[in-house]
Parts: structure tokens; sequence; C-alpha cells
């Protein structure tokens, strides 16, 4: 579940977007003009507006109260991921990331190209995933042993995921409550439900927290 979240829903790229270019300036509704800058990376981050950096926490291990959840802050149960985009909305692809886009400028592809520093197989780790646009709202992914698909809202935000293991296992379902925003829109923090089921039993359910920190141009 974790390997499937962390890259499906946040590193891998996934968002299907507008296909407008990335210094497009979007209104809420969608039209060019005066409003909200966007761009097809900014969105494939559940981002808008002249984001610089975004700092992911997540907590592997949260426990929802009525109106709190409380998270298990141990190491080996965070996740922290950092994203950097230039003054044009560009993800700045870090040293061995490969990525590759359509026509519309959206990425399909990514590719991670790190060295293998424990030497378990000769030459590169390539994890590698790509991705089907199916429309504004929708995109399937499939790589790393999993198929995928993300659905989004109209402000670019996950409302959920459907994970199917390429081969027989565990099949997964997330869903995203968001909890706290900037001035700008854009989620600081949220809860996602995870529904996870191994053939023949019954299905079982945990929680994570993400927490993000936004820095702006």
């Amino acid at each position: 579940m974790k390997h499937t979240f962390a890259f499906g829903a946040m590193l891998s790229l996934l968002t299907a977007c507008s296909g407008l270019g990335p210094d497009t300036d979007v209104t809420p509704g969608g039209a060019v003009g005066e409003g909200v800058f966007d761009s097809t990376d900014l969105s494939l981050f559940e981002l808008r507006h002249r984001v610089k950096r975004v700092t992911k926490t997540t907590y592997w291990r949260a426990t929802p109260d009525v109106d709190s959840v409380a998270v298990d802050t141990a190491a080996a149960h965070v996740t922290v991921t950092v994203a950097y985009f230039d003054s044009l909305g560009n993800y700045v692809a870090r040293r061995d990331e490969r990525l590759r886009r359509d026509e519309f400028g959206r990425i399909i592809r990514w590719e991670d190209h790190r060295p293998n520093f424990n030497r378990q197989h000769g030459g590169f780790l390539k994890d590698t995933l790509s991705y089907e646009h199916v429309s504004a709202n929708v995109v399937k992914s499939n790589g790393m042993g999993d198929f995928a698909v993300t659905v989004y809202d109209d402000d670019h935000r996950i409302v959920g995921q459907y994970t199917d293991p390429a081969v027989d296992g565990e099949h997964t379902a997330v869903f995203n409550l968001y909890r706290a925003e900037d001035l700008h829109g854009n989620w600081l923090e949220r809860l996602s439900v995870w529904t996870t089921q191994q053939p023949g039993q019954k299905p079982h359910i945990s929680y994570t927290l993400d927490r993000r920190e936004i820095v702006y141009y």
C-alpha cells in the first residue's frame, strides 16, 4: 500500500490537466484570463498559484478522533517528499529522473534511474510509471506491479484512487478528506481512508495523514 500511494499519488506525476501551457493564467471556472495561475505540472501535484517548493510529510499510522487525528511520528512510519517548480510552473526533475510528455505537455511517463546502492544487481534501479489521461478528472497509471485509476475533483484534488495488482494480490482503494488549506486554495492537510483486501478475505480499514508545507515565488 505505501509503495503504491507514495509513487501513484504524489511523486509519480499523475494528474490529467487542461492541456494549457505552463505559463497560462486560468480562472477558477477554467477560462483563460486573469485569475489563478495554473500549469499542467502544478496540477500533477494538486497545486495552483506560483509554487516554488512543496514538502509533503506522510504519516502512515494515523488514528482519527471526533475532531482531531493522532499520528505515529516514529521515523519508520513517516515519509517526507519534496518537489520543486520553476517560475513558469514547470516541475524541476531530479538528476536521476526521466520524464516524457505528450503533445499537450502532460507527463505520460516517469522513470527513476537512481543507482542501486545496495548492489543487489548490476546497473541502475529503474522504477517506471506510465499514464493515460482519460479526462480532466480521471487518469490511469500502470507500472511497478500495479494498475491504478485516480479521480480528481475540479480543484485538482485527488478524491480517490483504486489500485489493482498486475497479478493476484491485494486490492487497494483510498478516499481523501481534506482538513486544511492555505489562502491560495492549496490543501495543507488531508486524511486518507484506506481499504485493502486480499482475495477471499475481509477488507481492512486503515488511515494515513498528509501535511504539506508550500513555498511560493
